[in-house]
């Protein structure tokens, strides 16, 4: 069983973060998928379905943080308004909570993730 379409590492998804607790990303709203092809694959082909690792993304950008990065409203991201990323929100979610592509990273970009992600989780 394969719950199509497949997921790809830097694209931008919509996923349906709630239920969440105080202080957790809530609401169905864009996120990077950053987890690694062959684990979003697996994911995908698995029974009962897998889970995914994103990292979410918010429009509200009066302040981006050193540990966020910037992204534009543009068609290749898909976001229809300038937004950042929110690494300190980092989940893993269920292949079911993703609702529809929206685009994806630039290679630039996903760098840029990938740096800060390595500094917030501290590798």
């Amino acid at each position: 069983m394969s719950l199509a379409p497949a997921k790809r590492r830097s694209e931008i998804w919509d996923v349906e973060f709630d239920p969440a607790q105080d202080g957790e990303v809530a609401t169905t709203r864009p996120a990077v998928i950053v987890s690694n092809d062959g684990a979003n694959r697996a994911a995908g082909r698995a029974r009962e379905g897998g889970v995914l690792v994103v990292v979410p993304i918010t429009s509200n950008v009066r302040r981006v943080l050193p540990f966020q990065t910037a992204l534009p409203a543009d068609e290749h991201t898909g976001l229809a308004a300038d937004s950042k990323t929110q690494p300190e929100q980092l989940r893993a979610v269920h292949v079911r909570r993703f609702v529809g592509r929206r685009g994806s990273l630039s290679a630039e970009q996903q760098a840029a993730l990938d740096t800060v992600l390595m500094d917030h989780l501290g590798l």
